[in-house]
């Protein structure tokens, strides 16, 4: 998987098998996963936006999947928990329960976009299946937000795995559905915060689960870290937590095997993305190979 922002699109790329309860829904194979910002009164076909802006990307449209939001990218919630990456934006106006028994003027309400990407082996039952708990995480956190509904009309979920298998559930007991859970109903009450303006970034936030003194997230922040410099002098942490985790590449990194039975990728011996001349030519190339960024690092200074 490689995810980067392009403009006001976020854009993921993999093989993928995916669920989407968005416009172009349904359970398919996916090349590219979008996340775009539209303007505040979008009124054209979403089915034809997203097909656009795949067109403009230079992607198949029959292999995009795409969501849309007024929601600035900026409050975009990145979470990170060991196999699971889930992306969130999340704006709700329509708070008015007894709305939903009549006519909503969609100028009021807000949207929350989710999008789960596992290796986890899921299989199309167990994508469907990991919908249904991304619903019920992002219901909870309407509600312990304060809110009176428990999302809005036009809230829309994409689950991928980039290891189909035959794993049917990812309910909330299951070792995926807990993390699922987990992700998703802190990564909406902290995607609301931002786009209420409670709280202010300026770039999308990046939320790393940690067990280092109990489990609990940790946003990862580049300004003042503590750790600095964690590899060597004059690197760059551009791309501290890594966009290509877990790469898998073993001249990098090694699998590890975790006290229960899973298996956690371990790169703590890789410097690529901390050498400057790699983190510029990824912004510049965000869909470069591991090879090319490989060849990049190796190439003699002139």
């Amino acid at each position: 998987m490689r995810y980067y922002l392009n403009g006001s699109s976020l854009i993921i790329r993999g093989q993928f098998r995916i669920c989407s309860s968005g416009t172009d829904g349904g359970v398919r194979n996916s090349t590219a996963l979008i996340n775009h910002q539209v303007v505040e009164n979008f009124s054209h076909n979403p089915t034809k936006e997203i097909e656009r802006l795949a067109y403009s990307f230079g992607f198949s449209p029959e292999s995009t999947s795409g969501l849309l939001t007024a929601v600035d990218m900026r409050s975009l919630c990145i979470l990170m928990s060991d196999s699971l990456t889930t992306f969130v934006t999340a704006g709700v106006k329509h708070m008015d329960p007894e709305k939903f028994g009549g006519v909503i003027d969609k100028t009021e309400v807000g949207t929350i976009n989710i999008i789960l990407v596992t290796n986890e082996p899921l299989s199309d039952q167990g994508l469907v299946d990991a919908i249904i708990t991304a619903t019920e995480a992002k219901s909870l956190a309407l509600k312990d937000a304060g809110y009176s509904c428990f999302g809005t009309p036009t809230d829309a979920v994409i689950t991928a795995t980039e290891n189909p298998g035959c794993e049917q559930y990812a309910g909330s007991a299951t070792k995926i559905g807990r993390r699922i859970h987990e992700s998703v109903s802190y990564g909406v009450s902290e995607a609301l915060r931002r786009w209420s303006g409670v709280i202010v970034r300026k770039l999308p936030s990046l939320f790393i689960w940690s067990s280092i003194g109990g489990d609990h997230w940790v946003e990862w922040q580049k300004k003042n870290c503590r750790y600095y410099p964690c590899h060597f002098k004059g690197q760059r942490c551009d791309l501290c937590y890594c966009p290509l985790y877990p790469c898998g590449d073993l001249s990098l990194g090694d699998w590890l095997l975790k006290p229960d039975g899973s298996s956690i990728w371990n790169c703590s011996r890789c410097t690529l993305n901390h050498d400057p001349r790699v983190v510029s030519h990824f912004i510049h190339n965000p869909e470069a190979s591991i090879e090319e960024l490989k060849a990049v690092f190796l190439k003699p200074s002139p």
